[in-house]
């Protein structure tokens, strides 16, 4: 069982042993933290936590600032659909964006702070949240799922409905369920049978979510096949 104290020592490593291999990165940190402090979300925090190198990691900006084209300049970048940027280097993407920019926040589902940031994810599995000025960490919600073994989702029933992305949620849920043993809740189960009796052609609606999600497939329908 992952304690936090653990999540907390690895995760903090990691990005330190980023900034120390990748100059640029450690520039881009310095730059970004002009406008306060640089939190570290979901995925990479369970990277780093399971001795596994991220991809990308996503960081969040204790800012109201959403604009940073100012100091990306040298950087290779493009604006992402969630109105940050994603910034490309050799072996790995970082997406940031200004904390008033994240989803829950920008639709007043959330008080704006720190503390709100895994209570707006959608799963309990992606709650985390590390403040990599302070090292402050919010893992609590992640270790009960670790645990439990239960894929749950962490928002209320009425916002539900309001995540834009459920195609990309349910394939998500596959892939945890899959390749991490979680099993669903009944919030999730019947998150993805409403979805799927209303979806024509739900199968394929989640594999072509999959593919322009993950740039792969990972998933067979053998593993939908008990809800689609």
């Amino acid at each position: 069982m992952i304690a936090t104290s653990l999540i907390h020592e690895l995760a903090l490593n990691g990005i330190q042993r980023l900034k120390e291999e990748n100059s640029q990165i450690n520039i881009l940190f310095q730059k970004l933290n002009h406008f306060g402090d640089l939190i570290l979300v979901g995925g990479a925090i369970r990277d780093y936590t399971y001795l596994k190198i991220p991809r990308d990691i996503d960081i969040i900006i204790d800012s109201k600032h959403t604009d940073f084209e100012d100091i990306l300049q040298g950087f290779k970048y493009k604006k992402n659909r969630f109105g940050g940027y994603k910034i490309f280097f050799a072996n790995i993407e970082i997406d940031i964006w200004g904390i008033t920019s994240n989803w829950a926040f920008k639709e007043k589902i959330l008080e704006t702070h720190f503390e709100n940031i895994s209570k707006g994810s959608f799963y309990n599995f992606d709650a985390l949240a590390l403040n990599i000025n302070t090292s402050y960490l919010d893992a609590e919600v992640f270790v009960s799922s670790m645990k439990e073994k239960i894929l749950d989702i962490t928002l209320e029933d009425e916002f539900i409905e309001c995540n834009p992305t459920p195609e990309v949620n349910i394939v998500r849920a596959f892939i945890i369920h899959k390749y991490w043993g979680l099993n669903f809740s009944n919030k999730v189960t019947n998150y993805i049978l409403e979805w799927s009796n209303k979806t024509e052609y739900p199968l394929t609606v989640l594999a072509d979510a999959e593919l322009r999600h993950y740039g792969t497939t990972r998933l067979t329908k053998e593993d939908y096949f008990t809800f689609c």
